[in-house]
């Protein structure tokens, strides 16, 4: 019977076949979410690197050129990781919630 219930996993999602457009929708936000945290990551440490070879540059034009990309991919960093994580909110709250079939235990607070 689990097997049955694996075949069609691909297919739906919480019971509801999915539009194509649905299916656009999910691929635009995971990619903006890997393009976000991955972009944010990357552009901090390449920014990071471009500053320190700014500084240890002999040439005023590359030293110049170093530090304004360098400058310009940290302040990258953190647009890129707040795109990630809105596409991540949004990618999971248009997924159905699921309960946890155990009850919470209410008597862990009182104890004495």
């Amino acid at each position: 019977m689990n097997a049955l219930a694996l075949a069609h996993a691909n297919d739906s999602i919480g019971g509801k076949l999915q539009t194509p457009q649905r299916q656009l929708k999910t691929k635009f936000q995971v990619a903006g979410a890997a393009v976000g945290l991955a972009g944010g990551v990357g552009a901090g440490i390449f920014g990071g690197v471009l500053t320190a070879a700014s500084w240890l540059s002999a040439s005023e034009g590359a030293r110049h050129w170093l530090s304004s990309a360098g400058s310009t991919l940290l302040l990258l960093t953190v647009p890129l990781i707040i795109l990630g994580a809105f596409c991540l909110d949004w990618l999971e709250k248009s997924q159905p919630q699921r309960r946890s079939k155990i009850a919470p235990d209410d008597d862990d607070g009182d104890e004495q």
